[in-house]
């Protein structure tokens, strides 16, 4: 999803052809010489000369962009930016100090469960070993080294590798 600021050059009702209602109802946005279409039998309330924002996707199939709308609402994503507002300059200050912060970690609602042998944040908890991600892991890692010549291509010390690469595995996924 991109988004798009500008003074609108043209705006084009095409809801209806000839006094008929049209098949697909759309809007035809110009900015600058950059068009825009939003699908719609709504009024979007844009005019020649707004300063709008939008949100816009590119179709797959036609490769044109379009206004995108909201999904819950069926409303286009294009807004007038009002003139003759204030517009923050700066970051807006926080009114929280959180300089003597302690956090709580669930203590006052009766959350945490205080039994010694109760999860706690993944201490208690053994990790999984995946056997066959293990296997390709040493495996690649073992074929990475002789192709660098960084291993001797002899029995021993292949296996001593692979043992090392397994042990690094374990520890570290």
């Amino acid at each position: 999803m991109t988004s798009k600021i500008g003074i609108v050059t043209a705006c084009f009702d095409n809801r209806q052809y000839q006094g008929q209602i049209s098949k697909y109802p759309s809007w035809k946005v110009m900015i600058g010489d950059e068009e825009f279409v939003a699908y719609t039998k709504e009024d979007i309330g844009v005019k020649k000369g707004d300063n709008v924002s939008l949100h816009f996707g590119v179709s797959k199939k036609t490769g044109k962009p379009y206004i995108e709308s909201d999904y819950e609402t069926k409303k286009p994503k294009i807004q007038v930016i009002p003139e003759n507002q204030p517009v923050p300059t700066e970051e807006i200050p926080i009114d929280d100090d959180l300089r003597n912060y302690e956090p709580d970690h669930f203590l006052s609602n009766g959350v945490i469960d205080k039994n010694p042998n109760s999860f706690n944040y993944g201490a208690n908890v053994a990790k999984p070993v995946d056997k066959k991600s293990m296997q390709i892991f040493s495996i690649a890692m073992a074929k990475s080294a002789l192709e660098s010549n960084q291993l001797k291509a002899d029995r021993q010390s292949i296996q001593n590798f692979i043992k090392e690469m397994k042990t690094v595995f374990e520890s570290e996924f």
